[in-house]
């Protein structure tokens, strides 16, 4: 039975943190730039939410947004 570890393997704490931090600062970039985009998306829509997004709000479609394009950062 394999134990799931929560750091990288040969990673020191450090490095994990930097790591982590990295991903906060990407995602809270990402995250003004991707607000601005619903909004004025949601402005020139006359106020319907984006199709297939369901009824969520700007700011949780911004989030989700900023959370979908940092991870394609951390794949290469």
């Amino acid at each position: 039975m394999a134990i799931a570890r929560s750091r990288r393997a040969g990673l020191p704490r450090a490095a994990n943190a930097r790591d982590r931090l990295e991903y906060r600062l990407l995602v809270a970039l990402s995250f003004v730039l991707c607000l601005g985009v619903a909004a004025v998306r949601r402005l020139l829509s006359g106020g319907r939410a984006a199709e297939g997004s369901g009824r969520q709000s700007v700011i949780a479609e911004a989030r989700s947004a900023a959370h979908a394009a940092v991870g394609y950062a951390f794949i290469a």
